[in-house]
């Protein structure tokens, strides 16, 4: 199931210096982009490089920076 951001309204960090609970659900989700839909995996990420988005593809791919 995918989570949407919270709204830009919505605070990260609560009066009690809790974090939001739709901000944690969204960003524990996040927390390996590398298994993001969006991002072409199929060849590994080296040392130096970065992802870098690919408009043919609409994919975030290992690259040259």
């Amino acid at each position: 199931m995918k989570i949407k951001p919270p709204g830009q309204d919505v605070p990260i960090q609560l009066a009690d210096g809790s974090m939001e609970p739709l901000w944690y659900a969204f960003l524990t989700q996040k927390r390996n982009v590398l298994e993001a839909d969006d991002v072409d995996n199929s060849t590994p990420i080296t040392n130096g490089q970065a992802l870098i988005y690919n408009s043919t593809t609409k994919k975030l791919t290992p690259g040259a920076n």
